[in-house]
């Protein structure tokens, strides 16, 4: 009777427990790995880490999910270009035959008689190269029709004369940074008194001989600080040069030394000179004929691409 009811009992259990399982047909897609074959590589993936959260520790590869993504990669390689092949044709006699001249060895191979470098910078200097030159071929000629009669401004209007350094070889040389500024003493609109002011302020920075004053700077980082401050300083320079309620200077003598050369000019004799020795002026006849007709046909060509 024990053994009966001991039988029944484990009967029971088995149908209970095969109640419990899930039927393959059942379960999600992503824990049937079996299914995935054919899906594109996106859903693949998203399949494989949607299995991966969902089982946490319990998660175990299966060989149906390797299958599955080994398949996706002949659809995710890149594929092979048509210029390697090109290239590797062209080189197999070099590669593989050893009759290849010793000066043709080491050059780059050639497709329809067009040099082809397959790497390095070669190729991206003379695509910048060809492009400068369809540029200057086809867009330069159309500035024509914007250009302007240069009309410079007059001193008067701007008197002062900076200028800047640019070394390309060395963006962090400090020379680059350097700004000099220079301006004539007569664009200045002083009177006698205020310029003699000015000459005493300034220093050496005056030179007597051309009557410019020049002074430059490096003692900022970037040069448009450096051109900010020199044009403050003569904008000070010349506040304190116009006003003469303070002090005029008449007692002290204007110092220039700092202009005189430390060596004199070599003068040439006048009793040395010899104008009846002088070479005589030939008649450049060719000569201005070929500038002639350069000149003639330069208008011609300008001609054709003006607007």
């Amino acid at each position: 009777m024990l053994t009966r009811q001991t039988t029944r009992i484990s009967s029971i259990r088995a149908v209970g427990a095969g109640s419990v399982r899930y039927n393959s047909t059942d379960q999600p897609l992503y824990l049937n790995p079996h299914k995935w074959a054919g899906l594109p590589a996106d859903r693949v993936f998203e399949l494989h880490e949607l299995r991966k959260t969902a089982l946490g520790e319990k998660y175990t590869p299966n060989d149906a999910e390797r299958n599955a993504i080994l398949a996706t990669f002949e659809s995710l390689k890149v594929p092979k270009p048509t210029l390697a092949y090109g290239y590797e044709i062209d080189n197999f006699k070099e590669r593989v035959m050893n009759n290849t001249p010793s000066k043709l060895r080491g050059l780059p191979p050639k497709l329809s008689n067009v040099r082809v470098f397959d790497k390095g910078t070669t190729p991206h200097e003379q695509r910048k190269i060809d492009q400068i030159n369809r540029v200057s071929a086809y867009e330069m000629p159309l500035l024509a029709k914007f250009r302007q009669e240069y009309k410079p401004e007059s001193s008067a209007e701007s008197p002062i004369q900076l200028t800047f350094n640019t070394d390309f070889s060395d963006q962090q040389n400090a020379h680059n940074r350097k700004v000099s500024l220079s301006v004539k003493l007569d664009d200045l609109n002083l009177n006698d008194k205020q310029a003699k002011k000015f000459k005493l302020l300034a220093g050496n920075k005056f030179n007597h001989n051309k009557l410019t004053l020049g002074f430059s700077t490096d003692r900022y980082a970037d040069s448009t600080q450096n051109a900010r401050w020199l044009v403050e300083t003569l904008d000070k320079l010349l506040k304190e040069s116009k006003d003469l309620t303070k002090n005029t200077f008449d007692e002290v003598p204007v110092d220039t030394r700092h202009s005189k050369p430390l060596k004199a000019a070599p003068v040439f004799p006048e009793e040395w000179k010899r104008p009846e020795d002088a070479p005589v002026k030939k008649h450049r006849v060719v000569r201005r004929l070929v500038d002639a007709v350069k000149e003639q046909k330069d208008q011609a060509y300008i001609k054709k691409l003006s607007p």
